[in-house]
């Protein structure tokens, strides 16, 4: 079972292992994939589709603070090998598959494998990065920079190269991810429709490249060891996952 790019240099016999202990599940549109105050010893990885991370606002409001797209993990509010109570919803923006693997699993891969500790690491670097140039395009950009990157970050890249969103994210929800109110993202996004910038097509809408990339406040370029195909170095070449696979090795 493929789980993700992070792992793909590891062993054999480790990956295989990883597998077995994880699951893949599969959840509709707006179903919760994990609820705040739930308490859970795992990790989530996207595999298919698209997961928003939710707090509750002032007056019980739902806050949508980033979303999660393939490949991207959800760790929880530290890295213990214990359980925790998590402190906000994954909620299934789209259809989508999630990777359901133990804390103890990954904790384990980050002690043995440095590569993935450091890939990691970088993901929550990035990410805290991206919360800090929302926060600034808020108190700087007008509410139609603010809405056309907030669709920008959405969109996914066709191999001919147009960015599109699918049709089944509704404004509500792009709404609360842009700190605006549902009628200021609606009126924005009919005046991005009447000057050409977004076109409806299908299931997707096709964003210009004019819309949102101007905003990124200068976006972290990936540092030369981590880029996707860059050899990576193995600490250690075996280790206790204490998963049957290790049943018959002695311990010390």
């Amino acid at each position: 079972m493929y789980i993700h790019p992070l792992l793909s240099q590891l062993p054999d016999a480790v990956r295989k292992a990883v597998s077995d202990a994880s699951s893949l599940r599969d959840f509709r549109k707006n179903e919760a994939v994990l609820r705040a105050q739930e308490v859970t010893d795992s990790v989530y990885c996207v595999a298919a589709g698209l997961l928003r991370v939710v707090s509750t606002g002032s007056g019980e409001q739902d806050l949508t603070t980033h979303f999660l797209k393939p490949d991207d993990f959800y760790l929880g509010p530290h890295f213990a090998d214990q359980g925790y109570q998590s402190e906000v919803s994954l909620i299934a923006a789209l259809p989508s598959s999630v990777y359901v693997i133990p804390r103890r699993i990954v904790r384990s891969l980050c002690m043995a494998y440095p590569s993935v500790a450091l890939g990691l690491l970088d993901m929550k670097v990035r990410r805290l990065a991206t919360l800090g140039r929302r926060m600034r395009r808020v108190a700087t950009l007008s509410a139609e920079q603010i809405v056309g990157r907030a669709l920008y970050d959405l969109t996914q890249e066709r191999p001919d190269g147009r960015r599109v969103i699918d049709k089944r994210i509704p404004q509500s929800v792009i709404a609360s991810y842009a700190g605006l109110s549902r009628p200021v993202v609606n009126k924005v996004f009919k005046e991005l429709e009447a000057r050409g910038l977004i076109e409806r097509g299908g299931d997707v809408y096709t964003l210009s490249e004019r819309v949102g990339q101007a905003t990124n406040f200068d976006a972290l370029v990936a540092p030369e060891s981590l880029e996707p195909g860059a050899p990576s170095t193995f600490a250690a070449p075996d280790f206790d996952l204490d998963l049957p696979l290790d049943k018959d090795k002695p311990r010390t």
